[in-house]
This record gives C-alpha cells, sequence and structure tokens, in this order.
C-alpha cells in the first residue's frame, strides 16, 4: 500500500504546479486589467461633441476675457446650429427614405427631398463657416493659426473623411 501511495504522489506533484502556474498567470493578467483601468481614468477623457472639442482647443489658447465670450458665443450658436439642422434636415431625410421604401417609389420626389435636405445643411454650413470666421478675427495671429493647426489635428474637425483636405 505504501509503494501505491509513493507512485500516486509524483503523478499529484506535476498537477499542483499546473494548478500554481495558472493561479499565477490569473493574478498577473488581474493585475494589468486594474493597472489599465487606473490608467485610462488618469488619462483625460476625450472630447466627444464638435463643441467639447472646441472647449478645449480654446482652453490651450490663452483667451482673454473677451476672446473667451467670443468663443462662449460661437459655442452657444454651434450648439443652436446643430438642433437646427436636426430639426429641419432630418424630417427631409425621413421622408426621402419612407419614400424610397414604397414599391412604387416616385424617384423625382425621393431626388427632390434629398435635394432639399443637401441644400437645407449647405445653407446650414455657410452659416457656421461664417460664424467660424467671425470668431476667428477676434484672435490674435499665433492664436488664430494655432487654432487652426489645432482644429486640423484633432480628429473629426472640419476634416474630410478620406483625407483630402491636406
Amino acid at each position: 500500500m505504501s509503494t501505491a501511495s509513493t507512485a500516486a504522489r509524483p503523478s499529484g506533484w506535476p498537477y499542483r504546479r499546473i494548478v500554481l502556474a495558472v493561479l499565477a498567470v490569473s493574478v498577473v493578467l488581474n493585475l494589468l486589467f486594474i493597472a489599465g483601468a487606473v490608467w485610462t481614468r488618469m488619462q483625460a477623457s476625450p472630447a466627444r461633441g464638435l463643441d467639447q472639442r472646441l472647449e478645449r482647443i480654446g482652453a490651450e489658447l490663452a483667451l482673454d476675457p473677451q476672446q473667451q465670450i467670443a468663443l462662449d458665443q460661437y459655442l452657444v450658436a454651434l450648439r443652436a446650429r446643430s438642433d437646427k439642422v436636426q430639426q429641419e434636415v432630418a424630417p427631409l431625410y425621413a421622408a426621402a427614405w419612407e419614400e424610397a421604401g414604397k414599391p412604387t417609389a416616385d424617384a423625382a420626389r425621393v431626388l427632390r427631398l434629398f435635394d432639399e435636405a443637401f441644400d437645407k445643411r449647405r445653407e446650414l454650413n455657410r452659416e457656421t463657416v461664417t460664424e467660424t470666421l467671425d470668431f476667428l478675427a477676434t484672435l490674435s495671429p499665433e492664436q488664430r493659426s494655432k487654432f487652426v493647426a489645432l482644429a486640423r489635428e484633432r480628429r473629426g474637425l472640419w476634416r474630410s473623411p478620406r483625407g483630402h483636405d491636406r
């Protein structure tokens, strides 16, 4: 019986090593996960919307009080324009897609609705460009240059999706 129990012990020892190795790997992975979570919390969260990105850019420009007021007014105008786009353009897109989904869709009506939506969006974009230029006029040449460089550098700010703006 002692030889049987002795023979069983060596086969149990590699099993313990495997269990200990798996536990060690688990501890290391958990520590890495926790470290990653802490690191991401310590990093500044990226700005999500255009106006948030512009607020961050504005903070980097060392604006004087009048320029800060101009930035705040510009951001209010951008938010209002975004709401206006949703109110005026979204129904046109919805109507165009609804018509396109009909079994006997009127192609001329679909095209007209999309054209109206594109024209309205173009009109609102022109207003945004005008307001952007008005805001940029309040900046010094150095601030203006830095604003444009930061705006182009930050993802999503007036950049062509295919990178043709370079």
